[in-house]
């Protein structure tokens, strides 16, 4: 009897829970993670580097922008010369033209019968041609004048045939005519004045 009633409460006992089986820890999906993170900041960082360069000046980028080429620098405008006609400001909006023809070196100035000697080895005799370009201009030898190579302004002489005229140049009209200074052999300096006498214009002459 005893042993009945040792069987019957052992089966009744409540039952065993049977165990589940446990999830292996997420080592996976962390060990991604942290290899994502290294790899995008390394991506990151080289991509950064590679559009990193000098910075644009901000004419350049505008250009980039309107897709135009960047601006040249501005080039000085070449000085006159003999045989090239250039433009001379005689104030009041007024513009002539001149052109110095020809420079030649000559021991003397005047007509044959009466010629007279440079005090200095000669003269420098100017051929110039003389046009008005915009408004009304006046030609007139004394708006023109010399230095040497020293600098030691040159006499102009009177007595040189077929002397430049003095008075208007209407448009379209022209004056020619020739200049001469009494004036040391080398590199001289002619300058052109405007009717108050401020230098407008000068050419270097090798002679």
């Amino acid at each position: 009897m005893r042993s009945t009633l040792h069987h019957l409460s052992d089966s009744s006992a409540a039952p065993q829970q049977k165990s589940l089986p446990q999830k292996p820890p997420a080592r996976t999906a962390i060990r991604c993670r942290t290899l994502l993170v290294p790899a995008a900041a390394l991506l990151l960082g080289l991509t950064l580097s590679s559009c990193s360069g000098a910075p644009a000046t901000p004419d350049a980028a505008a250009a980039a922008a309107e897709g135009k080429p960047a601006a040249a620098a501005e080039t000085t405008p070449a000085a006159p010369t003999v045989g090239t006609p250039f433009t001379v400001t005689m104030r009041n909006g007024n513009t002539a033209k001149i052109t110095i023809v020809s420079a030649t070196r000559t021991e003397s100035v005047g007509d044959p019968a009466f010629s007279v000697a440079g005090k200095n080895g000669g003269f420098l005799v100017l051929d110039i041609l003389w046009e008005t370009e915009k408004g009304k201009t006046s030609s007139n030898p004394f708006y023109v004048s010399a230095k040497d190579a020293e600098g030691r302004k040159a006499d102009q002489s009177l007595f040189v045939a077929n002397p430049l005229g003095a008075g208007d140049v209407l448009p379209g009209d022209k004056a020619r005519g020739s200049v001469a200074f009494d004036i040391a052999p080398g590199t001289a300096t002619v300058m052109i004045s405007d009717p108050l006498m401020q230098e407008a214009a000068r050419v270097q002459i090798d002679q």
